[in-house]
């Protein structure tokens, strides 16, 4: 278990909506838009200009812990090369984006 590490903390794990093995509850992790009623992280890679799915979560202020703690990380350098990470609800809107150098903003 990593200290700090998403994957490892049981609390924001147990937020995670699973990605079960029935279609019925398969997560479309290839769309911007949120499984109805939920929010979904999103990471942009700003090398290789692809985004990534990460996590949805039930709750919005869960959503925003979780990507305020991604963005505390610089990977980039320099640091404004750093992964861009965005909260989509299930409309297909950005509600949040945050980066290492500005933080989290509401979009």
């Amino acid at each position: 278990m990593h200290e700090n590490c998403w994957l490892c903390v049981s609390t924001y794990e147990e937020k995670l909506i699973p990605n079960k093995e029935s279609n019925a509850d398969v997560i479309d992790r290839y769309t911007r838009k949120a499984t109805s009623g939920k929010y979904r992280v999103l990471g942009y890679d700003q090398y290789d200009h692809n985004d990534y799915f990460i996590a949805e979560f039930e709750q919005l202020e869960l959503a925003i812990a979780f990507l305020r703690e991604k963005a505390s990380i610089a990977n980039g350098t320099p640091t404004s090369f750093s992964d861009i990470y965005y909260i989509y609800n299930d409309r297909e809107e950005a509600l949040y984006k945050a980066t290492f150098d500005d933080g989290v903003e509401r979009v």
